[in-house]
């Protein structure tokens, strides 16, 4: 049997759509749950392929898209993953609260780096991701946006930046760690708006400088 073929019997989770079709009767709408778990017990072709899922003591019809596969007692079910997104978030208020009576800057930004990682995880989540899996032992990466990991190195750079900025030696066997020795880091010299003296922020998409000069080409330092 193919792994992704949908009969009679099989669990499933509902993953809600970017955008849901406007076929659906009112009533067959609401019957819809997103989120949960459910067993196939019926399927139609007569207008595309749907599927009946039986969840909640209810029954309601999905596209095969709005459907995936699990297999209970390996994935986690999307009520064990609500469950466990509710313990991080927990877990990660009282580690905020103990740190800020710590009293120790970087130490509570360590918070930052827990609470970026839950909305990434509620983010695979509600996408039908078994988000407890993705790691680096897995190769299965979580859907982090640029702005994600923006934030983190921000973080990361609170507490680490000053020792990595430091020594060149700690800076490469930071980067040949985290990315396997696969990248070759490059220093970037500090540079300066030739025309209004304020250092340049080179994440901006425009490369322009704040005053509206362009940022000089590479390799030219002001």
């Amino acid at each position: 049997m193919h792994a992704d073929l949908l009969v009679n019997g099989t669990t499933v989770e509902t993953v809600k759509p970017e955008v849901e079709s406007d076929d659906w009767s009112p009533d067959a709408l609401q019957q819809r749950r997103w989120g949960v778990s459910g067993k196939i017990v019926g399927s139609s072709n007569q207008h595309g392929l749907i599927f009946q899922v039986e969840h909640d003591g209810t029954k309601a019809w999905y596209e095969r898209r709005e459907l995936r596969r699990y297999s209970p007692g390996i994935d986690y079910s999307p009520e064990e993953r609500v469950v466990m997104l509710q313990k991080m978030e927990a877990l990660t208020n009282l580690y905020y609260a103990n740190a800020t009576k710590a009293g120790c800057h970087a130490f509570i930004e360590f918070t930052g780096l827990m609470t970026e990682f839950l909305k990434v995880c509620a983010d695979a989540h509600k996408m039908g991701q078994d988000f407890p899996f993705a790691n680096t032992h897995s190769g299965t990466p979580l859907p982090f946006k640029p702005y994600n990991l923006a934030y983190l190195a921000e973080k990361l750079n609170c507490i680490y930046g000053p020792a990595l900025l430091s020594d060149e030696e700690n800076r490469k066997a930071f980067i040949e760690a985290l990315f396997d020795g696969q990248f070759v880091l490059v220093h970037r010299t500090p540079q300066n708006c030739t025309e209004c003296g304020m250092r340049l922020d080179w994440g901006d998409p425009d490369r322009k400088c704040s005053c509206g000069a362009k940022f000089p080409p590479p390799g030219q330092h002001a």
